[in-house]
């Protein structure tokens, strides 16, 4: 406590410049709690399981606007779907509305207890998966109840339609759905209202460990809010063909070799895009990675300016204390005496820095919450940036101080 006292009395003599780094402290404390935590959201979720046999499956966006609806586009959607599992390497084919982590499709609908939520559109958001033979050509694994029965499945376009009031009979949903729906309890036989219109309940007949969305950059822990409907998709549906091949070492020569067969059965089909759905995922969950890099590299930023600030500030200080550093020493002080009153001079000044940009952080994180739907900055961050502040004004305190050390008593004198 003795050595207190003549530290703040030193720092009160320099009021706006101390206002001016406690600020930068803060600022830094508040940005880089919420950044790091950014980071670990952004990582997650480009380390996020799949849940489905990606290494193995490839997809095909074909569109002809001149085929005809109805009993032709069904005809045209059974030829093509047989010629392709026709093709040496291919283990299955369907037909669905989009595919899990492409980015090129959101068919968006929301998960309602009561019938009446589901007409306001509310419930929790979901991305609806929707064609025969999806769950098992994407390799889903069912961790309870069972598989979609064949029979119940209905046309795309009759859910789809204004005004509709057909819904599937039953769904497979996500393990994170289920915990986020009904927590606690067994999913298995609930019911729920689709969106919009005025629909039958859908009752849950089955439940798959993961199905991500569609477009993964959703608030963190809902990118495997899904379910599966029993939807029949006919090629004047905008579709995607959702090819499973034998093996990973086959996909490229699948997909050339879907892609002409396509274009053998109609002359006129555009081929939108043409990948696998690694590669998909490589597309859209690089966007996460390069986010999560100019995170780090702000983080980076702010801590050397805040320790730059510290640099500067300390090194005047250290300049304008010459005489009373060397009277110190002339009274008997050591260099370790020295060296130890700017280091803790410093971590007072660095504390209260850390401890306005925790308010700072939080702050920071409720706009982030309003605005963007990003999830609450967890406690664990606060202590996570304080140590980061702390660190960086030891770390840039210390040269000054050292020099502030090697200070002669004989500069007293020389005043």
């Amino acid at each position: 406590m003795d050595q207190l006292k003549p530290i703040f009395s030193a720092l009160l003599r320099h009021k706006v410049v101390l206002a001016l780094l406690v600020l930068v402290v803060a600022l830094s404390c508040g940005v880089v709690s919420n950044c790091v935590f950014l980071m670990s959201v952004h990582l997650k979720r480009l380390y996020m399981p799949a849940g489905f046999d990606e290494d193995r499956l490839v997809e095909i966006s074909a569109d002809n606007l001149l085929i005809p609806h109805s009993d032709e586009a069904r005809r045209r959607t059974r030829e093509a779907v047989d010629a392709l599992r026709q093709l040496p390497g291919v283990q299955g084919v369907t037909l669905s509305n989009m595919v899990p982590l492409d980015d090129s499709a959101f068919y968006p609908g929301y998960v309602a207890l009561t019938q009446q939520d589901a007409q306001n559109r509310s419930g929790v958001l979901v991305d609806v998966y929707g064609g025969e033979h999806l769950a098992q050509t994407l390799g889903l694994h069912l961790v309870a109840g069972r598989w979609l029965n064949p029979l119940g499945f209905v046309d795309y376009a009759d859910v789809y339609k204004p005004d509709s009031t057909v819904a599937p009979a039953e769904a497979l949903i996500t393990e994170a759905l289920a915990r986020r729906v009904w927590p606690g309890q067994n999913p298995l036989g609930k019911r729920f209202y689709f969106t919009g219109g005025d629909r039958p309940a859908t009752t849950v007949v089955g439940v798959v460990e993961h199905l991500p969305r569609s477009y993964a950059l959703a608030a963190d822990g809902e990118e495997d809010y899904s379910i599966v409907l029993p939807m029949r998709l006919w090629l004047d549906d905008g579709v995607y063909y959702l090819i499973r091949t034998e093996g990973p070492s086959q996909r490229r020569q699948v997909l050339q070799a879907a892609v002409d067969v396509l274009r053998k059965l109609d002359p006129h089909v555009a081929i939108i895009a043409q990948r696998t759905v690694a590669d998909a995922r490589k597309q859209q969950l690089g966007k996460e990675l390069a986010m999560a890099r100019a995170l780090a590299g702000l983080c980076v930023i702010l801590l050397a300016i805040t320790g730059l600030g510290i640099v500067g500030l300390s090194s005047y200080w250290v300049q304008q204390r010459r005489r009373h550093i060397g009277v110190r020493r002339a009274l008997g002080a050591t260099r370790a005496d020295i060296l130890r009153y700017f280091m803790l001079e410093n971590f007072l000044l660095t504390s209260l820095g850390v401890i306005l940009g925790m308010a700072l952080a939080y702050g920071l994180s409720m706009l982030l919450m309003h605005y963007y739907e990003l999830p609450r900055l967890p406690w664990f961050y606060f202590p996570l940036g304080a140590l980061a502040l702390w660190a960086t004004g030891q770390l840039a305190v210390l040269a000054p101080a050292l020099r502030a050390s090697t200070i002669s008593p004989a500069a007293a004198a020389a005043g």
